[in-house]
């Protein structure tokens, strides 16, 4: 991300100097957060997010998008992997944590399918209006392509998270930052909520 800014500041992107310390501070998030209140981000997270940042950098400061064939939609794979997994692991972790929530697998891996196509869409919306000021494709060829490459990343993830979860090993991935949600947010929701029904 420091490589980022300075080449965006030699390139006189400003738009993306101010993208790169949005995504600076996102990438130093987690840091802070461990450090001050002790809460760890699941590795894969670190590892999906460092991917995304690095093909979005390469795209958007070296050109990619304009040199290369299909990178945009290759970093799109990517975001949406990204989305997919984030949705997954909440609706497990309310799954597991909350009483409010009860799902089957097979639930939880349709609702990730759809929640990820649903970020497509948004994410379809904002590159439409244009809000940082980007050259993109806005065929209805790009968008179809786009929205596809979105729900294969989703169910990409469902199936793989049904598998883990068969197994025990998505438990294994999410548990402790499962327990820490529980004791930072639903755990204060549930005594909120038993207090104003006295």
């Amino acid at each position: 991300m420091i490589i980022s800014l300075i080449l965006a500041i030699w390139k006189k992107d400003y738009v993306w100097v101010v993208g790169t310390f949005f995504g600076l501070f996102i990438s130093i998030l987690p840091s802070i957060i461990k450090k001050d209140v002790k809460f760890t981000l699941p590795w894969v997270f670190d590892f999906l997010i460092a991917i995304v940042t690095i093909l979005h950098v390469g795209g958007r400061l070296l050109d990619f998008y304009y040199n290369i064939d299909n990178y945009q939609l290759i970093t799109r794979f990517f975001i949406s992997i990204l989305v997919a997994f984030i949705s997954l692991a909440m609706i497990y972790i309310l799954d597991e944590h909350w009483d409010g929530l009860k799902m089957d697998k097979y639930a939880m891996a349709f609702l990730t399918i759809i929640l990820t196509m649903g970020i497509g869409v948004i994410l379809e919306l904002v590159k439409w209006l244009n809000v940082t000021g980007t050259y993109y494709i806005k065929t209805n060829a790009a968008l179809m392509t786009n929205l596809l490459a979105d729900t294969l990343a989703g169910i990409i993830i469902a199936g793989i998270g049904v598998n883990l979860i068969k197994s025990g090993k998505f438990d294994e991935l999410t548990d402790e930052f499962g327990d820490q949600i529980d004791k930072m947010v639903i755990d204060k929701l549930e005594e909120r909520y038993k207090e104003k029904n006295k």
